[in-house]
Formats: structure tokens, sequence, C-alpha cells
């Protein structure tokens, strides 16, 4: 594991895996683990329960860059307002319709 290096601790591998979701989003490989006790558990909190992520060595700049990014909100998607809302709720109308002629 000389090769890798610990980037991140998150709080469960459900988180662990999201995170290198998005890392791999980037072209960045990852691996994600967690104390297999804390798994067996169920943990989320605490040293059992948190996952690290390691990535290589000369993956480290970048994958640090992708975090803090994360972590600054820069990677949210705008919200995107519709001009006639009542088009899109047609559409959900039509939708829930569809399913119950099914039945």
């Amino acid at each position: 594991m000389k090769e890798y290096k610990l980037l991140y601790r998150c709080y469960g591998l459900l988180d662990a895996k999201s995170i290198q979701l998005l890392l791999q989003s980037f072209n960045i490989k990852s691996n994600a683990y967690q104390e297999s006790a804390g798994v067996a558990l169920g943990l989320t909190v605490g040293g059992l329960g948190s996952a690290n992520i390691y990535v290589k060595n000369e993956d480290f700049d970048n994958a640090m860059k992708v975090i803090t990014m994360l972590e600054n909100g820069q990677l949210e998607m705008p919200e995107i307002e519709h001009e006639d809302q009542s088009f899109v709720d047609e559409e959900l109308d039509q939708l829930d319709l569809a399913e119950d002629d099914d039945n």
C-alpha cells in the first residue's frame, strides 16, 4: 500500500463509495476501505465506522483538488427554474395515469 496515500476519511462506506464515484468521474482511481467489524455491526461513526479513501501517490494532488471543490460547494448543480411548471405537472399526472392503466 506504499504506492497509495490516504486521501479522505468518511462516515461509513456509503459516503466513501459516493466520493469514490466522484473521483472516478475525474478519471482518478481510488480504493475505499472500512474496518470489517464496523461493516458487520453497521457502524458509521467512530474508528470502526469510518471509511478511508486511498489514491495513488501520483493522483493525490488532483484528488485533493476535487475534495477541496466538493467541500467548498463548487461541484453543486445550479437550480434550474422551469418557465412553465404546469407543463411538468401535466407530464407527472400522465405518468400516474399510465401506471394505473396497467393494473
